[in-house]
């Protein structure tokens, strides 16, 4: 090996350092480029993939009432119809359960700030359902019972249904 002298070392050092700076500053802006990888065109490019799945199905619709009365309606318009699928009803299912269900609609629409226990709102929806279950309720379940329905195979139930727009009694059978 051969000793370097000092010019030799000068000369050599002021010729790297000619060629390192340049060098030095494209290294130096490559750092604060972003590199073209597979996430430029795809930003969901490497993660992995979700499967897709669907809603639950809905559920089966209610049953149709077996009857459907509207409130007011004069009693020799029904009974006799009421009575014979009664009949009908038991001929083939003797345990049925008839249930007759007293529907009115939501009283009118009061602001939640001034809707108190004992309003006028909660008011209307309680005599509504006392008047329709005492007079048109009780008629059909007298009809039923008339038809041979045993008096513990009826059940009447009352209260508010936002799917009714007048007074209606509905006969469901289990």
């Amino acid at each position: 090996m051969q000793p370097v002298s000092i010019q030799d070392f000068f000369r050599t050092g002021r010729q790297w350092a000619l060629t390192a700076l340049p060098l030095s500053f494209v290294l130096l802006s490559l750092t604060g480029c972003k590199l073209v990888d597979q996430k430029t065109f795809n930003p969901h490019a490497g993660v992995p993939p979700r499967p897709y799945v669907p809603p639950a199905r809905p559920g089966r619709p209610p049953a149709p009432p077996l009857i459907e009365l509207v409130a007011g309606t004069p009693e020799a318009d029904w009974k006799a119809q009421v009575q014979d699928i009664a009949r009908r009803a038991l001929a083939r299912k003797p345990e049925a359960l008839f249930v007759v269900r007293c529907l009115v609609p939501p009283g009118p629409a009061v602001p939640p700030p001034t809707y108190k226990e004992g309003s006028n709102a909660e008011r209307f929806v309680s005599t509504a359902l006392i008047a329709l279950a005492s007079g048109d309720g009780r008629a059909v379940m007298q009809a039923l019972m008339d038809a041979g329905v045993p008096q513990a195979q009826v059940e009447m139930t009352a209260m508010p249904d936002s799917t009714v727009t007048k007074p209606t009694v509905r006969v469901y059978v289990r």
